[in-house]
């Protein structure tokens, strides 16, 4: 380290530790190299020269600040000054703030935020499938961001030193010239709509945890666990135990979240518990993938929608084939009711096997908010739930005519009416609330969520409502009439 300070002569006087102290006087040719004598000298005294004419200010976040005047640089903790070698009085410094990233190291808050965001996405969305299968993804060893490649991808062609091919949020990049904005990021199949905003958020939980709790950790010397963030939460520094943490909603990709969940990490005597399988530290999420309650609500949805496929079959069947009713207006109209109830259990069953269960086989397109999946949820949500309400009002309205007005029509011109307005309304209905919500909020798990548009979503709820208004009135008349036939 004398040997360095052999290259500089004189305006910054350094304490040469190898030898009793002694000034050397050295000259700061450049900034950045007086930030590196900085840290090669943490802990020791630092002086300035009375023959200093120059004055240094310098900006580096915490370290410093910029000021408006030209172009020189200085840190806070340094005064200048025109004044006698005599009048010089020593400053003290402080180690450098730092951020522990569990498994990473420690690293100042402007790394720190540049490796946790690039993690946080690479923890939420490219640890699953199909993306783990089809892309090379690993963290920049720079904490620029998080390289990304197609599997098979040549290394000349695939490293951290090609910005095409690393990203991160420019916010959070600790050089947004060597990164591509996230956002632009194009998978195959396509990542969710909006899914940086869902990074950003899991970011901004990482950089309150480095200033709030990380940088602070140090004040607690004798906890056992340092505390750390260990790429989704942020530990408190620890005593032998276990900590316990909600968790958060960015994990499953901003769209669902059970309340109730919780993530676990142990503090041991030798520090945070390491995984049975390696080396690294280990917090426990599987308390965050249990989602009682909607396992229960698709177990109830499974059995009931199964038992309605199953007595639904033999009663459309009988409808359509015993000639004494099958021709007549009334079952005809109930027949069309049956099917349009079948269909809807159908696809239930179908998109809960194609979608939702556990290793369903097209469950990556609900993340991605495939065009697929939209398709056939519209049609379970909207088109068939709208016929449902349709062929319901369709049978109230025959039975008033029937009893009411006794008008009689011939029978292929009233199935065709009915036909017509109870499969073909709704179908139109769901077309165009299907390109609506495509051009107003193409967002959330296939549609299966209402949308976040109002309008959009009442194009289903007021005809819905209006028709089990309508079909109401006409109960309440058909009532009336069956009172007055029996006085």
């Amino acid at each position: 380290m004398s040997e360095l300070l052999n290259y500089l002569p004189a305006t910054v006087r350094v304490p040469d530790i190898l030898t009793d102290y002694e000034s050397r006087e050295i000259i700061l040719p450049d900034p950045s190299f007086f930030l590196s004598i900085f840290f090669l000298f943490p802990d020791h005294l630092l002086f300035l020269s009375e023959r200093t004419s120059l004055r240094l200010q310098f900006f580096c976040n915490s370290l410093g600040r910029k000021k408006e005047e030209g172009h020189a640089y200085s840190l806070p903790l340094f005064t200048t000054t025109e004044e006698s070698e005599t009048s010089r009085m020593p400053l003290s410094f402080s180690p450098p703030m730092s951020c522990r990233f569990s498994n990473h190291g420690e690293f100042v808050p402007e790394s720190f935020d540049s490796i946790s965001c690039s993690a946080c996405f690479y923890f939420i969305f490219m640890l699953v499938k199909p993306y783990s299968e089809r892309y090379r993804t690993e963290l920049c060893a720079d904490t620029s961001g998080v390289l990304i490649c197609p599997i098979g991808s040549d290394d000349s062609e695939c490293n951290c030193s090609q910005p095409s091919n690393v990203f991160n949020i420019p916010d959070f990049a600790i050089n947004s010239s060597l990164i591509t904005p996230l956002h632009r990021l194009e998978l195959d199949p396509p990542l969710p709509f909006q899914f940086d905003l869902v990074v950003q958020d899991c970011c901004s939980a990482a950089r309150y945890c480095c200033r709030s709790t990380l940088a602070k950790h140090k004040q607690y010397a004798d906890a056992t666990c340092p505390a750390t963030w260990d790429g989704w939460n942020c530990f408190e520094r620890s005593n032998p135990g276990t900590v316990s943490k909600q968790c958060p909603n960015y994990i499953y990709g901003g769209h669902a979240k059970d309340a109730d969940g919780v993530a676990v990490q142990k503090c041991t005597e030798m520090g945070w518990k390491k995984h049975e399988l390696g080396w690294r530290e280990h917090t426990d999420y599987t308390g965050c993938t249990s989602n009682k309650g909607a396992e229960a609500k698709m177990i109830v949805g499974l059995l009931t929608y199964s038992a309605s496929v199953i007595f639904l079959v033999p009663a459309v069947i009988m409808l359509m084939w015993l000639r004494p009713i099958r021709c007549q207006p009334m079952f005809i109209l109930h027949r069309h009711l049956l099917l349009s109830c079948l269909a809807y259990g159908f696809f239930y069953l179908v998109n809960v096997a194609l979608f939702v269960i556990s290793d369903a086989p097209l469950s990556a397109q609900i993340y991605a908010n495939h065009i697929f999946c939209r398709l056939l949820f519209s049609i379970q949500l909207r088109y068939l739930r709208l016929t449902n309400f349709s062929w319901m009002l369709a049978e109230a309205v025959y039975l008033w005519r029937l009893l009411y007005t006794a008008q009689h029509t011939s029978e292929d011109e009233t199935q065709k009416t009915y036909k017509i307005i109870c499969w073909g309304v709704p179908g139109v209905i769901t077309a165009v609330y299907m390109i609506l919500r495509g051009f107003n909020d193409d967002v959330g798990l296939c549609w299966i969520e209402n949308s976040s548009v109002a309008w959009v979503e009442w194009m289903i709820f007021a005809p819905s409502l209006l028709i089990m208004g309508v079909g109401i009135f006409y109960l309440f008349f058909l009532a009336v009439i069956f009172k007055e036939m029996r006085l």
